[in-house]
């Protein structure tokens, strides 16, 4: 969304933070998004809460403490008179399930390539299935000023509290500001 938005008003966009996305998105990533979007059993508690969450993610966050798995899971349910309940739109699962080409992601190279001229910082789980290798490589040819960070131990996305994110984001954030006069 940051790239369309970025493409289409240009004007309205001093840099980009990207995270764990690209103009490509890996088939086996959304694969994987198709497997579990939409299809989560409905929950009791926070305890069922959290372990759903974890099957789902473990992958994703392997070295999450406790309070990290808790924190995650706060933050993507909602309290429904007090039970837990997914805090996403069950409709987007609607294009994932109906398995024709609405789920082919869009070639969104063009856009990358007209927002070229912005500053982009792009974050990227080591172990993400949804940005490869192979993309960030052609978006630094088509970008050779791309900043990326690699954030250890993560799949898609990082949280952006890891010190690796927290890092780039703060150097990159101090590169924009202007020289002091």
């Amino acid at each position: 969304m940051a790239m369309l938005m970025a493409a289409a008003q240009p004007a309205r966009a001093a840099a980009l933070i990207l995270n764990d996305i690209g103009p490509e998105v890996e088939p086996a990533g959304l694969a994987r998004i198709k497997g579990y979007v939409g299809k989560s059993s409905p929950v009791n508690n926070w305890g069922e809460a959290e372990a759903q969450t974890r099957a789902l993610n473990a992958v994703a966050f392997p070295d999450f403490s406790a309070q990290q798995w808790s924190d995650f899971t706060r933050a993507l349910y909602r309290d429904v008179d007090g039970r837990p309940e997914l805090a996403y739109d069950p409709a987007i699962a609607r294009p994932l399930a109906a398995g024709d080409d609405s789920t082919v992601p869009p070639d969104l190279w063009p856009v990358f390539d007209a927002i070229h001229g912005l500053p982009i910082l792009l974050l990227r789980g080591d172990h993400s299935d949804i940005l490869g290798s192979d993309c960030v490589a052609q978006m630094r040819r088509h970008k050779p000023d791309l900043v990326v960070a690699e954030i250890p131990n993560r799949g898609h996305a990082p949280t952006l509290d890891e010190p690796a994110s927290r890092l780039a984001i703060d150097r990159f954030i101090a590169s924009l500001a202007p020289a002091p006069v």
